[in-house]
């Protein structure tokens, strides 16, 4: 039995820890989760994660969202009595296999919920390097199947029509 790998990231945490990403803050919250999401993307699809996005939000009640339209990549909007890191708490407690899962923030009060529910803890500056890694196996693996199916087309059947 497979154990699925759970990857939860502190969305506007995560955003405000890169400039590229908080370029796009508060003017265009969207556009600022597209990006981040298409960035960690790489890591949804090398590794074979279930990667969880949790935003703040305004909302009455929690949301969820699949932005790419698979239910193993998805945005949770917190609701407004209580906060991202309350939602990213209460999925820590409800996580079957704690040493599975993965939360990426720099808020201390997350780490420490995190570390005290027995899952690793990594920074924004490390799931960046993580991505990267994963950009660079996603490029060699596309080279080779380039390669693959470059392969020039030709008869190579020998047949000796005399």
């Amino acid at each position: 039995m497979t154990v699925e790998r759970l990857i939860i990231i502190d969305g506007y945490n995560v955003i405000y820890a890169s400039d590229a990403l908080k370029s796009y803050m508060p003017d265009n919250k969207e556009r600022a989760r597209e990006a981040l999401s298409e960035f960690v993307k790489a890591i949804h699809s090398i590794e074979s994660v279930r990667m969880v996005i949790v935003f703040d939000s305004s909302n009455q009640n929690l949301e969820v969202e699949y932005p790419f339209g698979d239910k193993s990549f998805e945005y949770i909007y917190a609701p407004a009595s209580l906060t991202a890191d309350g939602v990213i708490e209460r999925l820590l407690v409800r996580a079957k296999n704690k040493e599975s899962v993965t939360v990426v923030s720099n808020d201390n009060l997350v780490r420490e919920a995190a570390r005290a529910n027995g899952t690793l803890v990594i920074r924004p500056d490390d799931l960046f390097d993580w991505v990267a890694v994963c950009n660079d196996r996603l490029m060699q693996i596309s080279r080779r199947q380039k390669e693959h199916t470059e392969t020039p087309f030709g008869n190579r059947i020998d047949i000796d029509l005399d």
